[in-house]
């Protein structure tokens, strides 16, 4: 059986509290309906969080952080005691905006790997008084957890080495397609002390699929203009490190233009997550560039290239009347039954 061992911890907001509640806690049978959702929750945890991040290193450049040095010590022998110490964490940076929360630790063993998923739901404060001072029982945790057990906050951790590895992760919110809140800063930021990590070919897909999407969607002919016409022009950006944001900016894309692509981009922090341009990567998902007139004719060409294959003339700019031309020798004709 892969999950090992479960614990769970009801954490009030405790940000500003001089003397926060003790936080109570329990152990979960490895059976039962409970059991069942939890370890669900843990099979689909690689699939499901797809937000690189990795814990940050001391002020000093030293690879130490408190949050690692927890889940490092907990998951080398876990025990409620040990894991109360990251509940502890996670109270203190609390805020009553985001509420009372159950904090679930499921550990776990993949072949020679931990594996540890932390996971947080909104708890109803309306059913608090049924806790136990020091701890919670298995009815009180399902009553509580039922409510909100597809409306989460996750984080994967997995490695072989409990000494060298764990600094890097995965996280989701669940949340976020509720649409309760955003990707929370107080669990990235503070609980967890991370940082989005971006690799250079997952930045550069995220831009060239939210660029390609907005155009497609924008019923706005201006705005799909504007982001064709940049993406003809990305190849200047070859090696350079950007940001969505600073793909707008560099292209002088309009707040239109921008806020259809932010649209686009499911955890909207990640308009500023910065990762190195990688041109063959981008090409790969938007290689090329059509534009289809209300005559019937549609033109296309590689991105890079369409302004040079084909000149645009503006004839009348009220009423967006535009006449394209290029030339060249017949190199083939085809029928198609689709564009």
């Amino acid at each position: 059986m892969p999950v090992q061992h479960i614990h769970t911890y009801l954490v009030h907001p405790g940000k500003g509290s001089e003397a926060p509640p003790r936080i109570g806690g329990a152990a979960v049978p490895l059976e039962g309906k409970l059991f069942n959702l939890l370890n669900d929750i843990y099979s689909k945890s690689e699939r499901e969080c797809d937000i690189d991040i990795s814990f940050n290193q001391s002020p000093d450049g030293q690879q130490e952080n408190p949050c690692r040095s927890l889940i490092v010590t907990y998951l080398g022998g876990p025990t409620l005691v040990r894991g109360r110490h990251l509940a502890e964490r996670l109270e203190k940076v609390t805020t009553h905006r985001s509420g009372l929360g159950l904090l679930f630790l499921i550990a776990g063993n993949e072949g020679r790997e931990h594996k540890i998923v932390i996971s947080r739901f909104p708890a109803d404060s309306a059913v608090l008084a049924e806790a136990g001072r020091e701890g919670l029982t298995v009815e009180f945790l399902e009553r509580v957890f039922m409510k909100s057990a597809t409306a989460y906050k996750a984080a994967l951790y997995q490695h072989a080495s409990l000494a060298s590895g764990f600094w890097t992760g995965r996280a989701v919110d669940k949340q976020i397609n509720s649409r309760v809140v955003q990707l929370s800063n107080y669990w990235i930021s503070e609980f967890l002390d991370s940082d989005f990590r971006t690799t250079s070919a997952a930045g550069t897909r995220r831009l060239a699929v939210a660029l390609r999407d907005a155009a497609k969607k924008s019923a706005d002919v201006a705005v799909k203009s504007e982001i064709a016409a940049a993406v003809t022009l990305a190849n200047a950006l070859r090696g350079q490190r950007v940001s969505i944001r600073d793909f707008g900016k560099q292209f002088g894309l309009s707040d239109a233009a921008m806020q259809a692509i932010g649209h686009e981009v499911r955890v909207p922090e990640l308009v500023d997550e910065r990762f190195q341009f990688n041109l063959d990567e981008f090409q790969n998902h938007v290689a090329y560039r059509s534009v289809e007139l209300d005559s019937g004719g549609m033109l296309t060409a590689q991105s890079a290239d369409f302004d040079k294959v084909f000149q645009r003339q503006v004839l009348d700019e009220s009423e967006q009347k535009v006449r394209y031309s290029t030339e060249g020798k017949v190199i083939s004709e085809k029928l198609r039954k689709t564009p």
